[in-house]
C-alpha cells in the first residue's frame, strides 16, 4: 500500500512538472512556483479531462471565464491562445459580473470575488458549465471543483454530483490525483467507486511565499 501510494506521489508530481513545462514556464529551483500559475496550469489541464454534451461544445470558441482572479486571467491569456481546447480555438475572458459566463465552458470563479457563490452556482444551474472555485466549503455551495493549498501545494477537490447535476462527465484519471471526491453515480455507470471524504495526497509543485 505503501509502494502504491509513493508511485502516486511520484506520478503526479511528474504531470505536473511536465504540464507546466510544455506550458513554456521555465523550472523553477525546488519546483516553486507562484500559486496563480499552478492553478491556471490546472485550470486549463482539466479540460482534457472533462466530457461536456455535444451542444455545449458548438460554438465558435471554447470559453474560460475568470471571475475575481486578474492574474490567473493573465496567466491563462499568456499560454492559451494556439492551444485549441476540444478541437475549439480557445480564448480566456476576464469577467466582472456572473451573466458574463453565459457564453463560457470554464468559469474560474477566483478568492478576489467576494460575493455569495450559491449566486453563481444558482445562476448557472444545470448549463454545461465546469464551475471552478477557491474558497473553502465551496462543494456545498454548488461547485464542480475547489482549489485547496495543502503544505503549501495547489491541490483540489471534486463534487460529482455537481458535475453531474451540470451534465458533465469528469475522467476517472483526474479524480484519481484529487484530494477528495465527493458522491456521484455508481461505478458501473463509468466512474470508479470513490466515497465521499477519501482524500489521496500526491504531490505537486511548491507554492512561492505561502
Amino acid at each position: 500500500m505503501g509502494g502504491e501510494r509513493k508511485l502516486r506521489r511520484r506520478w503526479a508530481c511528474s504531470c505536473c512538472l511536465v504540464l507546466l513545462l510544455c506550458l513554456g514556464l521555465p523550472a523553477q529551483p525546488a519546483d516553486v512556483y507562484s500559486a496563480e500559475t499552478v492553478k491556471s496550469a490546472f485550470l486549463y489541464r482539466f479540460t482534457g479531462y472533462v466530457d461536456w454534451p455535444a451542444a455545449a461544445l458548438d460554438r465558435p470558441e471554447f470559453t474560460i471565464a475568470v471571475l475575481g482572479a486578474d492574474t490567473v486571467a493573465e496567466e491563462l491569456a499568456r499560454f492559451v491562445p494556439g492551444r485549441p481546447i476540444k478541437n475549439l480555438p480557445a480564448r480566456v475572458l476576464a469577467i466582472h459580473a456572473i451573466h458574463e459566463a453565459a457564453s463560457a465552458q470554464l468559469l474560474y470563479v477566483g478568492p478576489a470575488y467576494r460575493g455569495p457563490l450559491r449566486e453563481v452556482t444558482d445562476a448557472l444551474g444545470g448549463k454545461p458549465v465546469l464551475i471552478v472555485t477557491d474558497r473553502e466549503g465551496a462543494l456545498d455551495e454548488g461547485s464542480s471543483v475547489n482549489f485547496l493549498l495543502v503544505d503549501r501545494r495547489v491541490r483540489f477537490e471534486v463534487s460529482l454530483a455537481a458535475a453531474t447535476k451540470a451534465g458533465l462527465r469528469i475522467d476517472p484519471a483526474l479524480l484519481a490525483v484529487a484530494a477528495q471526491v465527493r458522491g456521484g453515480p455508481r461505478s458501473d455507470e463509468g466512474y470508479p467507486s470513490i466515497a465521499a471524504g477519501s482524500v489521496h495526497r500526491p504531490a505537486a509543485p511548491t507554492v512561492a511565499g505561502q
